[in-house]
């Protein structure tokens, strides 16, 4: 080969190289999603997206973002971009770390109305605690904080595993698990009558959301109450909603968020 075709052959070289650099990226995490930006590469038909190998997304050459959503919090990520042409050739890549933040902190809702269930229920103030279980995986403690300011952990009401949990209890049983349930139906039951037992009949949990259904014996029937917790932001601001809904009589007697404009679930705002 020639001088001047080693130079030529350099130079393409040279100028592969500077164009398969010149993508870029960035990434920003929240409780459970991750945002990854990126600048356009000339040619590009679509960009592969990818966490560590796992393939997330492919995206038409007009995009310029990608949103990983259902991430466990508190846990870095490794994220990369490629942009491809049309006969699938990489013509550059970008990689990138961000971490998901986490919902942790104490949530509160303030009763603006005179309905307080007889005094019960003029503010509501929840804890967020992150945990990990090895056969549950990462899901979220939910304690309610009384009026002396102790806690109540009220989801989920039995450790996992726990061989007590799906048995049936006595309402007025000493262990925790029974004073939390009583605490919320005292708190929430707005009629004079009082459980005999109760159960836990399914728990289902997410990333950023948890339900309890709980099947209660009272007046010689059965009735199913589903206690769902769910973490969101809105305009920047990390909250948590709380609804209890019932079958029967039980739906009817609950008590539900008096505030207007506001729907039936207590939505709580984090306040530290």
């Amino acid at each position: 080969m020639t001088k001047k075709a080693l130079i030529v052959s350099y130079l393409l070289l040279l100028a592969g190289y500077l164009y398969a650099s010149s993508l870029t990226a960035s990434a920003e995490g929240g409780p459970s999603s991750v945002r990854i930006s990126w600048n356009g590469t000339d040619g590009a038909v679509y960009y592969d997206v990818y966490a560590g190998e796992r393939f997330l997304a492919r995206l038409d050459a007009s995009s310029r973002s990608y949103t990983a959503e259902n991430l466990p919090s508190d846990t870095s990520f490794h994220f990369s971009v490629a942009a491809r042409n049309g006969e699938n050739e990489t013509l550059s890549s970008a990689f990138v770390t961000a971490s998901t933040t986490s919902w942790d902190g104490i949530y509160e809702w303030e009763n603006r109305t005179r309905r307080t269930n007889g005094g019960k229920v003029e503010r509501i103030r929840m804890r967020v605690e992150t945990v990990s279980d090895p056969a549950a995986g990462q899901y979220h403690n939910i304690y309610m904080i009384d009026e002396s300011g102790q806690e109540v952990r009220v989801f989920p009401l039995f450790d996992f595993g726990d061989p007590d949990s799906g048995q049936w209890i006595d309402y007025g049983s000493a262990s925790p698990s029974a004073y939390a349930y009583r605490f919320e139906n005292e708190h929430f039951n707005t009629s004079p009558f009082v459980p005999g037992r109760w159960r836990v009949d399914k728990v289902v949990i997410d990333y950023d959301s948890s339900s309890a259904y709980i099947q209660t014996s009272a007046l010689g029937l059965v009735f199913t109450t589903k206690s769902c917790y769910e973490l969101f932001i809105e305009d920047g601001v990390m909250k948590l909603s709380f609804l209890t809904e019932g079958s029967g009589i039980a739906g009817s007697v609950l008590f539900r968020n008096p505030n207007p404009g506001e729907g039936d679930a207590f939505i709580l705002t984090r306040i530290e």
